[in-house]
């Protein structure tokens, strides 16, 4: 139906009835909306724009050609590209434009050629000379059109040859040509009489195809009355679903009354809040005041200093955060004024933007700075300006990972402005497009995303926002995922648009604050280890292996610091690389946060105990959750234990101990069975099918004297080193130890059942020498085995 009626709006284009053609092309579209048919809906849409275009509507037309482009784009139509481009061109033309719609011409003819679409040739020629013919250049548009007119009577265009023709014609008269124009002008005359004669047998075709959709619609009639006895029985399900509307709609009342009170609780916990924290600012000050006395003149000892700088950084975030809510607090209350001084405002921008060269340097991003040369003294307010560029700034380099780049530029005002305006790019993550409307709003945090770098407190861009809005300006954001992030901020300068009500002048500037924001969480290398491997001051072999995966730097100092004498730590700083780390190296123990950026800790614990490289290793799980469901969610992944933040490290340390004692215990009580059963031995399903695995593989080879570790761990599909680790932590035993036991374990039992004789059993459980077998047999069993069988 959908196509019917698009293909009765194309004869009524054709015919020139264009509300005829408008009103089947709204009906098509209509349908395919419904089915979501995106390459229909392109078409339809640029059906739509080209009856605009005749109807000399420019603006809707265009519209049109933007949305169907869009889809075509995607799906690289490169035919109906061109007849955009064509018809774009036209309405360039038409407008005056003649350098734009020759280069659309011009670019339709490129893309034509391309694809061999001699039609679409055809009209980007004609189209080229029409333009040309409007810039007077009459030598290139005969070309052209000479062009068009041959090749649409090769392939058998008359319409085509038509336009050629009647462009030709004005061509040539304006050369002061008659002949040669009086000659095209008879063509396109002959050629336009033969089209009216087919434009009535379309007509007749249209009357006729509408004759036919009356019929379709009285047999839908007919059919609808047949339907009317199953509405009737129908009825009782309706008045079923009405009870069951009414019911959920009450719900939604319900609700809809909750979540309003929730509102006004959360207007209520905002204010006491903002009260609290006007509270902090003094004992903070308090706090930092001496620590960093402590930094500067006392505190030496490395570890000591470390954790004393943790603390200021922290603190200083909390202050941070306390004078942006108070900030909020006097906007909210329209107390906040603003404190003007007469200064050179380039300069001021200069010193602020390149406080964050050392922060740039420190986190390895490329930092491009563009401010203007010269001078500009006027009115403006640097604590406002200074916070609106730290919160830009600062948030760029909270999302761009290193190696990325980060851009500020500033741009003075036009001649008769006064608009300063400041472009501040990133080329992080980019925020999705659903939440872009959403970023200026108060607490918004990007939803679904649980990384200490994105989530943050949603405040600092409302605040900037409001800043922006106090000093008359505006601020707008551009963003694509992937690529990064770009706000432009344009603020007036000077006072003459200000109420005197609305500022203050201030008789000193104030000095810009360095730009190291404490909501950076900026650890340097002396506080926090490198990535990988941390061995600690004591790097011995014997150490248990512990993998610490926390996506917070200052957790992991933490937790390292105090089990580093005991362990081998290993940290990673979310699930993903925890999880890879954990795979490559089989450590002893993990310690895994609940809550972590790309993969948490549940999925992680999850992944770990399913596979059978990494199932007997024992995991310890924090979180700042401190419900039921949250620790029954962890423990049922099979983490082995559970602690909640904030946890005590001497717990941590005893639970880390306990469990690596437990798997020791296991592997001490394995290497005594005698029989190697898995399913005689506490341990997981997981490790039981390994084991089974491993004891089945040995079976299938027991005769190869050839198999040996390498084949192996081919078998089981594990390198060396998880082949090593697995078995040692599960039966105390390497990995030739293992073949070996399993080898005189079955030698063994043929001896018992008098299988033959002792050179025949060697060689049966792949053994190649006697006397090394019987060395290795007095070894497991305590005597030879020709005594064994005497025992036997």
């Amino acid at each position: 139906m959908a196509s019917t009626l698009n293909n009765i709006g194309n004869i009524f284009d054709d015919l020139g009835e264009f509300r005829d053609a408008l009103e089947h092309y709204d009906r098509s579209l209509e349908i395919y909306e419904e089915l979501k048919d995106t390459l229909r809906i392109a078409i339809v849409t640029l059906n739509i724009g080209t009856v605009y275009h005749r109807q000399k509507k420019y603006g809707e037309a265009l519209i049109n050609y933007q949305k169907s482009l869009e889809i075509f784009q995607v799906t690289n139509d490169l035919r109906r590209i061109t007849t955009i481009h064509l018809n774009h061109g036209d309405i360039s033309m038409q407008q005056g434009n003649l350098e734009e719609a020759k280069d659309l011409f011009f670019n339709s003819l490129e893309i034509s050629k391309k694809i061999t679409d001699k039609e679409r040739v055809i009209k980007a020629y004609n189209s080229i000379g029409s333009v040309f013919i409007e810039m007077q250049e009459y030598d290139s548009a005969n070309f052209y059109l000479h062009q068009a007119f041959k090749m649409a009577g090769e392939v058998g265009l008359p319409r085509r040859q038509s336009d050629a023709a009647k462009s030709l014609s004005q061509s040539y008269r304006q050369l002061n040509l008659p002949i040669e124009a009086l000659y095209y002008n008879d063509l396109y005359t002959e050629i336009n009489d033969s089209l009216r004669r087919n434009k009535m047998a379309k007509i007749l075709a249209v009357r006729q195809v509408e004759i036919e959709m009356v019929k379709e619609r009285e047999i839908s009639f007919l059919k609808l009355k047949r339907e009317k006895l199953i509405r009737y029985f129908s009825m009782i399900a309706f008045g079923l679903a009405l009870v069951l509307a009414f019911v959920i709609f009450r719900n939604y009342r319900i609700k809809n009354k909750a979540n309003k009170l929730l509102a006004e609780m959360d207007q209520l916990k905002s204010r006491l809040f903002y009260n609290i924290s006007h509270e902090f600012r003094t004992p903070l000050t308090l706090i930092l005041g001496p620590i960093e006395e402590m930094l500067s003149k006392t505190e030496k000892k490395p570890t000591r200093r470390k954790a004393v700088k943790m603390m200021q950084r922290n603190a200083n975030r909390l202050l941070n955060l306390v004078n942006q809510m108070l900030d909020l607090s006097k906007l909210d209350a329209g107390s906040l004024k603003l404190e003007l001084v007469e200064k050179d405002i380039v300069k001021f921008l200069r010193v602020s933007i390149l406080s964050f060269a050392s922060l740039a340097e420190q986190k390895k991003i490329n930092f491009i700075h563009k401010l203007p040369d010269e001078k500009l003294t006027t009115w403006y307010d640097p604590d406002k300006l200074e916070k609106i560029l730290n919160n830009l700034l600062s948030n760029a380099f909270k999302f761009t990972p290193e190696g990325g780049e980060v851009k500020c530029e500033v741009k003075l005002p036009d001649p008769g402005k006064n608009l300063v305006e400041i472009l501040v790019q990133d080329t992080g993550k980019g925020i999705p497009a659903d939440q872009l409307d959403k970023v200026f709003n108060r607490f918004h945090q990007e939803e679904g995303s649980h990384e200490p770098e994105s989530t943050g407190t949603g405040i600092g861009l409302s605040l900037t926002k409001e800043l922006v809005n106090l000093l008359h300006g505006g601020i707008k954001v551009e963003s694509e995922l992937g690529k990064g992030t770009t706000f432009i901020v344009q603020i007036p300068v000077g006072k003459e648009h200000l109420k005197e009500s609305e500022y203050t002048i201030e008789k000193r500037e104030k000095i810009p604050k360095p730009a190291i924001q404490a909501d950076l969480e900026v650890v340097t290398e002396e506080e926090e280890c490198p990535e990988g491997l941390y061995e600690g001051t004591k790097p011995e072999e014997e150490f248990p292996l512990v993998l610490t995966v926390e996506d917070h730097a200052d957790i992991r100092v933490h937790i390292r610091e105090h089990l580093e004498d005991s362990f081998r730590i290993m940290e990673a700083e979310d699930g993903v690389a925890g999880l890879a780390k954990a795979i490559e190296n089989i450590p002893d123990l993990i310690i895994t946060d609940l809550m972590m950026p790309k993969m948490d800790g549940v999925e992680m614990c999850k992944k770990l105990k399913t596979d059978e490289r990494t199932s007997h290793i024992p995991v310890i799980m924090l979180t700042a959750k401190a419900s039921v469901e949250d620790r029954l969610e962890g423990l049922e992944t099979g983490a082995d234990a559970y602690l909640t933040k904030p946890f005590n490290i001497k717990e941590l340390k005893i639970r880390v101990k306990k469990l690596i004692e437990q798997r020791k215990k296991l592997r001490e009580r394995f290497s005594r069975e005698i029989t190697l059963e898995p399913k005689d031995i506490a341990i997981t399903s997981a490790d039981e099918r390994f084991l089974n695995r491993a004891i089945e593989v040995i079976e299938e080879h027991m005769g190869d004297s050839e198999f040996e570790v390498r084949k192996f761990q081919d078998e089981i599909g594990m390198s060396r080193m998880q082949l090593f680790r697995k078995l040692k932590a599960l039966t105390d035993q390497t990995p030739s130890e293992f073949i070996r036991t399993l080898r005189l374990k079955r030698a063994a039992k043929l001896i018992e059942q008098k299988f033959g004789n002792i050179a025949q059993i060697t060689y049966e459980v792949g053994f190649n020498n006697l006397s090394y077998f019987a060395k290795c047999f007095k070894e497991l069993y305590g005597v030879l085995p020709s005594e064994y069988r005497k025992q036997a």
